[in-house]
């Protein structure tokens, strides 16, 4: 398949262009319109039921859905600039409501693999900590840190009823909170969990192997998902979409891992560009570190630096050998003087020759 050719059949391209920002092309899928728009439903049902302005109702839908929003596109960007940093590149980011759809390429090896699906979650946590030490400076302490995993948006103390900034504040802890923890804990295709799962295996068991073993794996946990999802008191249609489209795409990564569809030759791939082989993963070599890369270009500027110096030098060094064939070597400075016994030491030195040595 030819890079950024987007069959429909697969339910990963159903998305749209919204822009580019650091050379990566901004793409929203469906889903995440469809929640937005399920979480503004949400709201206005419960304004009509509690007789409250219907104004309210509508900022409150859009503001948490700009705020999914922006969590989500710094997820993939975590995503993104992961895969840079292990020497891969990074080309789309992919916006649906649990994040985590990052189209890069990426060196084949486990590690590479483990740090750019993680990179995601990093952010993710990131977020949690600087949003919550904010709400605990500023809105009661720990306590007013909602840690409950089942009530994201609650703090666990008792607290004033938050209003504007603490408001907002809990919103985005909660949306962030219940990201870290659905990408980390649900070990399925497309969430990190299941690349993370996978990038763990392969290190001890080969890339086709731990492939198997992590489809599986997601298949199963997306069953969990959906018969939670179906059965809850408060069961949620999106919960059950999430857990049918995991499934569906577990199930894709076998079909194209067993029908040996890709290779590591560098076809474009679904979420991180992940690329198969029907054989040994072949090994890209390791790119150097960022303190090696640093180290490389300070001895190159170095290098520059001191070439011209030396050029600068020997220009020099011929203008004083044209002042002494015109008006002698008593016409020199004493800088022209160090200059020329330096110089002429120094090519002597190149040369081989010294001040002793006899020629025949």
């Amino acid at each position: 398949m030819a890079p950024f050719d987007r069959p429909m059949d697969n339910p990963i391209n159903w998305s749209l262009p919204i822009g580019r920002l650091f050379g990566v092309q901004i793409r929203l899928h469906l889903l995440f319109i469809f929640g937005a728009m399920y979480v503004l439903s949400q709201d206005v049902s419960a304004a009509r039921e509690f007789h409250t302005p219907l104004s309210m109702a509508i900022l409150h839908g859009f503001g948490t859905a700009a705020a999914l929003f922006v969590i989500v596109l710094l997820h993939e960007f975590g995503h993104c600039f992961g895969a840079r940093y292990v020497g891969g590149s990074a080309h789309e980011i992919l916006l649906w409501p649990l994040g985590g759809l990052a189209f890069v390429h990426t060196p084949q090896r486990a590690s590479a693999h483990l740090i750019t699906a993680a990179a995601g979650p990093a952010v993710n946590g990131v977020l949690l900590v600087v949003i919550g030490g904010v709400i605990a400076l500023g809105f009661g302490g720990l306590g007013g840190i909602p840690w409950n995993p089942f009530h994201p948006f609650t703090p666990v103390g008792a607290v004033a009823t938050p209003h504007g900034l603490h408001y907002w504040l809990l919103v985005l802890f909660g949306i962030n909170y219940v990201l870290l923890l659905f990408n980390v804990l649900l070990p399925m295709f497309p969430m990190d969990g299941g690349r993370i799962v996978q990038a763990i295996i392969w290190k001890f068991r080969g890339y086709r192997r731990s492939m198997e073993i992590a489809t599986g794996v997601g298949m199963i946990g997306a069953i969990v998902l959906g018969l939670f999802a179906f059965f809850a008191d408060d069961s949620s249609m999106l919960l059950l979409c999430i857990a049918v489209f995991g499934y569906i795409e577990c199930l894709r990564q076998r079909q194209i891992l067993r029908n040996e569809a890709y290779s590591f030759s560098g076809d474009y791939s679904d979420e991180f560009a992940f690329e198969f082989s029907t054989g040994a993963e072949p090994e890209t070599p390791r790119r150097p570190g960022w303190w090696a890369r640093r180290k490389a270009r300070r001895l190159a500027q170095q290098a520059r630096r001191d070439r011209l110096a030396l050029e600068a030098r020997e220009r020099e060094f011929d203008q004083i050998l044209v002042k002494i064939s015109r008006t002698g070597i008593g016409s020199l400075t004493p800088r022209e003087r160090r200059i020329l016994e330096e110089e002429t030491q120094r090519r002597r030195t190149l040369t081989g020759d010294s001040p002793n040595s006899q020629h025949s």
